[in-house]
């Protein structure tokens, strides 16, 4: 039983420790983006309550990287073959 309880507290521990990351200010993603050759893409927010429209919030978003647009397609967006030139369009419809 105690080595359940001690498991226990090990595993709640290892699961608050894991939220206590440091999270990185505007400037330095903005910072560690830059060095890895893309740009930040920043989201803007605002609350607005009954008082009025509070101040803007700068919030820092994912790093894009020319790494991220150069994918092959894959075979579920090859392209769609066209209708040969002799097949009728279709009618009209009334």
């Amino acid at each position: 039983m105690a080595r359940a309880k001690c498991c226990v507290g090990v595993i709640a521990v290892v699961f608050v420790l894991a939220g206590c990351q440091h999270e990185l200010t505007l400037e330095e993603a903005q910072a560690l983006c830059t060095k890895q050759g893309g740009f930040l893409v920043v989201f803007y927010s605002q609350k607005i309550t009954t008082s009025g429209i509070g101040p803007q919030i700068a919030t820092p978003g994912n790093c894009m990287s020319p790494s991220k647009f150069d994918i092959a397609p894959s075979a579920s967006t090859a392209p769609v073959p066209t209708a040969p030139a002799s097949a009728k369009p279709p009618a009209p419809a009334n």
